[in-house]
């Protein structure tokens, strides 16, 4: 029979026999189709949830089987055993699924060592998808390890493992994006003259959609945010001529989704103005603020609606845009409205 860590009657090595030979068993784990003998009394003594479940008139109390849903046979196996042991002999491999499952059954110490575990081996291909895990589930070491890497390694934000993993939650995606493009400022070593030969290719390749372009661009650390003579970022250019996926790669890597130009515009006043819908729900679902005001204190709505853009008005009053806001001229947007556009707001 084996024994944990290889000590031959020791209490862990004797909890393992006991897991393994499931004698005394009065509890049954069923992930999938797969269910796994344990012992209440020791998944209650390590774990605060198994508690609440198996010590209170709960159904997992009366029937005996607890449901562990979305988790692996394999890994629901290693988690149960650390929950007997403290060892968990394929924790290295498993360290990405067996985070989420220890911190929704509260289990601190297999948390932190799976913290550990992801940090001590980032790469290029699994450190977006890290930042993202750390970010969800609360886990500082991890994250700030994460988002160091990425600064110091922006390919990372040419992957599709990138893209996948801010693709996940908005708010997430944000507050990552912030913390890199934070992390980037202070990690930086190009010179300034290098800094806007950078930012110069960056704007003429976003402006000419040319997305490829614009991920080395990215990866070769130009600044996001930068602007040109007319105080337009990158974002703004691509937004302008509605270059959709050149938008992804910036909004992706971090680039102000509310930035604002010389009249106080956004990226979203440019493509509500030229009716880009596919490029403002990439804007919006990155947080753009679909009421911000420009220096006649017009709307995105005020914009769509005066260039007579029916699809971007709907888009915006789909995503809460404000239909009572007021511009230097005491106009909202319905008072710009033609007819057929005036009927949208009475719809939506």
């Amino acid at each position: 029979m084996a024994r944990a860590n290889g000590e031959e009657g020791s209490l862990a090595g004797n909890l393992l026999a006991l897991l393994e030979s499931g004698v005394g068993a009065d509890v049954t784990l069923v992930a999938g189709e797969s269910e796994l003998p344990a012992h209440s009394t020791i998944l209650a003594a390590r774990s605060p949830v198994f508690a609440a479940m198996l010590r209170h008139d709960t159904r997992e109390a009366h029937t005996g089987r607890v449901e562990v849903p979305g988790v692996r046979e394999a890994v629901l196996r290693q988690l149960v055993r650390f929950v007997y042991t403290d060892t968990a002999p394929q924790l290295q491999s498993m360290a990405a699924e067996l985070l989420p499952a220890a911190d929704k059954y509260d289990l601190p110490l297999l948390k932190r060592r799976c913290e550990q575990a992801l940090a001590r081996s980032l790469t290029v291909e699994n450190a977006a998808a890290a930042a993202v895990l750390a970010e969800l589930h609360s886990c500082p070491l991890l994250k700030s390890a994460a988002v160091d890497f990425v600064a110091s390694h922006p390919q990372v934000m040419a992957t599709e493992g990138w893209k996948n993993a801010l693709l996940h939650d908005v708010e997430v995606a944000a507050e990552i994006c912030s913390l890199v493009a934070a992390a980037s400022s202070k990690t930086r070593s190009v010179s300034e003259d290098d800094d806007d030969k950078l930012a110069e290719e960056l704007i003429e390749a976003a402006e000419d959609g040319e997305h490829n372009e614009v991920r080395k661009l990215i990866a070769e650390g130009a600044p996001l945010d930068a602007k040109d003579g007319s105080g337009d970022s990158a974002l703004h250019c691509a937004a302008l001529e509605g270059h959709a996926e050149v938008v992804r790669c910036l909004v992706y890597a971090g680039a102000n989704v509310n930035t604002r130009n010389s009249g106080r515009q956004t990226p979203l006043h440019y493509a509500a103005f030229r009716g880009h819908v596919e490029v403002m729900w990439v804007l919006l679902g990155a947080s753009a603020r679909a009421d911000a005001q420009d220096d006649k204190q017009q709307t995105p709505l005020h914009l769509a609606v005066a260039a007579a853009r029916l699809g971007a008005v709907k888009v915006l009053l789909a995503a809460g845009a404000s239909k009572f806001k007021k511009d230097l001229n005491d106009n909202d947007p319905k008072q710009l409205a033609n007819s057929s556009i005036r009927d949208i707001f009475d719809v939506l």
